[in-house]
C-alpha cells in the first residue's frame, strides 16, 4: 500500500494507467470523499475541485459512478452533473415486504432509544436506516451497544461507520451492488474511492478483479481499523482524493 505522499505519481506507475481511458469505470463514494465530513449531513457539499474533475471524467471515461449511503434524491443536489451515475443507499435493492416490515418495527423501537439520547436522529431511507450520533458525547461501541439489542431476532445487521451505525439487511452493501454492476459493463479497469466502513466490501470486491484495478483508501483519524488493507493507495482526505482525480484528467486528457 502506498502513501501518496511517499509516491511521486502513483496513478501513471499504477497498472490501471495503461487501460485505455475509455475502458475505464471510476466509482467513488460521496462523504468523506469528494467531501469534508460536517456536523449537519445537510450541510455537506463536495470540494469544488472534485465536481470540477467529475466534470471533465464523465466525458472521458467509460463510466463515473458516485455509490453512496446518501439517498438519490439528495445525491442528485450534492453531484450535478449530467452523465454521472448516482447510486443511493449503498445501491440496496428494495427490500422484500417481510425486510421491508422488520425494518419498519426496528425504527419504531429505535426511535424511541434515540429520543433519551440529545443529537442523535434517525435517518429512514428505502433499504435501509442510518442512526447519526455525530452531535453526541457518545463513542461508536457504546452507541453500537444501545442498538444491538433491538436487532435480536430481526434479520439485521448493524454496521459502525464515522459518527452513524448502518441498519440493514445481510449482505447488502456496495460490494453486492458493484459486483452485479460491473461485469455487466465489462471494463478493461477499475478504479474506485472510499473512507469508511461501508466501503470495505467494496474494496474487497474490486481488489479481486483479475482486470487492472485500484483502490484507493481516503484517510481520516476516524477511519476503522484496517479498512485500508485491501487499498493500493491511501491518501489523506477529500483534498488529497480531489488532487488524485485531477491527475486521472490530465491522464485521460492526454490520451485523447
Amino acid at each position: 500500500m502506498l502513501q501518496r505522499e511517499e509516491a511521486i505519481s502513483p496513478w501513471r506507475n499504477s497498472p490501471v494507467s495503461g487501460v485505455p481511458p475509455s475502458e475505464l469505470v471510476l466509482v467513488t463514494d460521496f462523504d468523506g470523499t469528494l467531501a469534508d465530513i460536517v456536523p449537519d449531513p445537510e450541510k455537506s457539499a463536495a470540494l469544488p475541485e472534485a465536481l470540477e474533475a467529475l466534470s471533465h471524467l464523465v466525458r472521458l471515461l467509460a463510466d463515473v459512478i458516485v455509490l453512496s449511503s446518501r439517498t438519490l434524491e439528495q445525491l442528485e443536489k450534492l453531484v450535478p452533473i449530467s452523465g454521472v451515475r448516482l447510486i443511493g443507499d449503498s445501491g440496496r435493492a428494495i427490500p422484500r415486504h417481510a425486510q421491508r416490515e422488520t425494518l419498519d418495527r426496528f425504527n419504531a423501537d429505535v426511535a424511541v432509544v434515540l429520543e433519551r439520547i440529545p443529537g442523535a436522529w434517525l435517518e429512514v431511507k428505502q433499504s435501509s436506516s442510518a442512526i447519526h450520533f455525530r452531535k453526541t458525547d457518545l463513542g461508536g461501541e457504546e452507541m453500537l451497544g444501545l442498538i444491538k439489542p433491538l436487532l435480536e431476532g430481526r434479520r439485521l445487521v448493524a454496521d459502525l461507520g464515522r459518527k452513524v451505525i448502518e441498519v440493514h439487511a445481510p449482505n447488502a452493501g456496495k460490494g453486492t451492488a458493484l459486483s452485479a454492476l460491473i461485469p455487466a459493463e465489462d471494463p478493461a479497469g477499475v478504479v474506485c474511492f472510499g473512507d469508511d466502513e461501508n466501503d470495505r466490501s467494496m474494496f474487497d470486491y474490486v481488489s479481486s478483479l483479475e482486470i487492472p484495478h485500484m483502490c484507493v483508501g481516503v484517510n481520516s483519524p476516524e477511519a476503522p481499523k484496517g479498512l485500508f488493507d485491501r487499498c493500493d493507495l491511501v491518501v489523506s482526505g477529500p483534498e488529497e482524493a480531489a488532487a488524485l482525480l485531477k491527475e486521472i484528467v490530465e491522464w485521460a486528457e492526454s490520451d485523447v
